[in-house]
């Protein structure tokens, strides 16, 4: 497989950036060339449409070269790190990288509460248990919105059109629906949309399943057709990562690691957070690399900050805790997770592979 870093420079990031420079709204990285350069044509719709997991990979091996979102594919782009919804939504939502805004995966660990918590659900982890009575990311590592600084900035509206977002939808049909009412209207404005597939199909019958070609065909008719009757819009897909089936191996098999432990693995199967006992924090690399060394890249936290893994930026205050201690980035066909009752899916993302990391920039209409 491919190794593939983040690209801090042409990515999600920068495309949440180019957005809000457009509407006059403040923005703390480099923006998206390759949408600063459509922008400098003033639409009253600006429409960003991401389809969790439809990365670029998806889009090559299941739709034809004369489909719609591969005659429009007109770039490829970056994730973040983690290549996982929670980081990179909350990029593109926020205009931050994953340092500042310190959403790095599904499972983060809370000191508030002493336990790790499914971030977006607000659930405990590996299971559907409510976390608490309050929303506890939303609480402890809060940020900015892109639709907030669009309004402060008073020249546009900003909408965000998804099952959670301003303008609640229920499903695939309504999301088409209410983009295009929104377009109809006469204010100027920015819609971001938000659907959950492919990846949920991909997480439960593989990337590569003919249920997922099903869904990534029926996205294809779609927005082909919701772009035909757009007028003085300017439509973009992306993803926020992309997926590879995989295996997955079990901490629990590994006695001398889960020794070393002060609590169980954190952020996502291909992208672990390890919380190590300060008396084997020298030792802990080499047990890991002599174990899982063929499969995973072992980055110190302090390390993969300063290196940029996770974006460039004031790190949020919560980073270090947040990060753990080590972080075990895949590279190979594999996911770890804590032993053989924790969640396990046919297909997933968050590690540093091509497939996972680079999503597409489509150009739905302009």
């Amino acid at each position: 497989m491919t190794i593939r870093y983040p690209d801090y420079k042409n990515g999600l990031v920068n495309l949440a950036c180019s957005i809000l420079k457009y509407y006059g709204a403040a923005y703390g990285h480099p923006t998206l060339p390759v949408l600063d350069r459509l922008l400098e044509k003033k639409y009253r719709n600006v429409v960003v449409m991401l389809f969790d997991g439809l990365g670029s990979a998806a889009l090559k091996y299941h739709l034809p070269e004369d489909s719609f979102l591969r005659r429009n594919h007109t770039a490829n782009i970056s994730s973040v790190f983690p290549p996982t919804t929670t980081a990179a939504i909350t990029s593109l939502e926020s205009g931050y990288t994953p340092v500042e805004h310190g959403w790095l995966g599904w499972s983060l660990y809370f000191s508030e509460v002493d336990k790790i918590i499914n971030a977006l659900p607000n659930t405990d982890k590996d299971s559907r248990r409510p976390a608490a009575e309050y929303h506890v990311a939303q609480r402890y590592i809060p940020y900015l919105s892109v639709f907030d600084k669009i309004a402060e900035a008073g020249k546009a509206a900003a909408y965000s059109v998804s099952m959670y977002g301003s303008n609640r939808i229920r499903g695939h049909e309504e999301l088409y629906e209410e983009i295009e009412r929104l377009c109809s209207t006469s204010e100027t404005k920015y819609i971001y949309s938000y659907w959950d597939k492919p990846d949920t199909t991909m997480h439960l019958s593989g990337c590569r399943s003919k249920e997922t070609a099903a869904i990534i065909a029926d996205i294809d008719r779609r927005v082909a057709a919701l772009c035909e009757n757009l007028q003085d819009t300017l439509v973009v897909v992306t993803a926020d990562h992309g997926h590879i089936d995989l295996s997955y191996k079990f901490l629990s098999d590994y006695p001398e690691l889960e020794e070393m432990l002060i609590r169980p693995i954190s952020i996502e199967s291909r992208a672990a957070g390890f919380y190590v006992k300060s008396e084997y924090r020298a030792e802990f690399p080499a047990a890991f690399r002599a174990v899982l060394g063929d499969d995973f890249l072992l980055f110190l936290r302090e390390e993969a900050a300063a290196d940029g893994l996770f974006g460039d930026g004031e790190p949020h205050p919560k980073f270090d805790e947040l990060a753990g201690d080590f972080i075990a980035a895949a590279t190979g066909g594999y996911g770890l997770v804590q032993n053989r009752h924790s969640m396990q899916f046919l297909s997933n993302h968050a590690g540093l592979t091509d497939d996972e990391m680079t999503v597409p920039f489509i150009v739905g209409k302009s």
